[in-house]
């Protein structure tokens, strides 16, 4: 018999950058209400990406991928929200092999019509973690320093490798620690990400036009 599959929904608030091979995480002690930042946590994630053939998903800003490694491996739905962040539906790993759960499937039906599901990309992430604590020791969010690999899947396989930061906030922090968390990372150097995505960028060559 086949396993319940529960479903779990987050709203992602997150902020990216890009971050030279050779640079320093930068410490955001004393940023704002962060106390102290504590790690690293390394993690390796290996994620295959889902679209149709034409990228229908990703044309309307949706990513399904299958996630092993890292303390929430599963499938991901992710689905943009009217405050310009994501809304991330999750679901458990299942078997290799398995299709992608029905309970996700059903939230883009409208856009996938009678097409196949098929793997357009690989992406293998070393991950490491940083904890953003304020003086109560209590999380108010994560700052990631992905060193990524990333590969094409289908006819035209192409490669790429970058380096990128992350910062995501706790579900119970103030919107407002992004924007002073950003700021003191431009302040630092580090640019923000010309990318929405790890999806976008490696598969970017290969999007149609708007």
């Amino acid at each position: 018999m086949a396993e319940h599959r529960r479903e779990t929904s987050m709203i992602e608030r997150e902020a990216k950058f890009e971050l030279e091979l050779d640079a320093l995480v930068p410490r955001l002690d004393g940023v704002g209400p962060v106390t102290r930042q504590e790690g690293p946590v390394k993690a390796v994630l290996e994620a295959t990406y889902y679209d149709t053939h034409d990228y229908r998903l990703l044309g309307s800003g949706i990513t399904l991928r299958r996630r092993t490694g890292g303390g929430d491996a599963g499938w991901h739905l992710k689905l943009p929200v009217a405050t310009g962040h994501r809304e991330e539906l999750a679901a458990p790993l299942g078997d290799a092999g398995e299709p992608a759960p029905e309970s996700l499937l059903d939230r883009v039906r409208d856009r996938l019509g009678d097409d196949p599901l098929l793997p357009v990309a690989r992406i293998t992430t070393t991950r490491y973690s940083y904890e953003l604590l304020d003086a109560a020791d209590t999380p108010l969010a994560t700052l990631v320093d992905d060193h990524v690999t990333a590969e094409t899947a289908g006819r035209h396989v192409s490669r790429d490798a970058w380096r990128e930061l992350e910062v995501e906030l706790a579900p119970a922090t103030d919107e407002s620690l992004l924007d002073t968390v950003s700021e003191a990372l431009r302040a630092a150097g580090v640019q923000p990400s010309r990318w929405p995505s790890k999806l976008r960028r490696v598969l970017g060559a290969h999007l149609p036009l708007p």
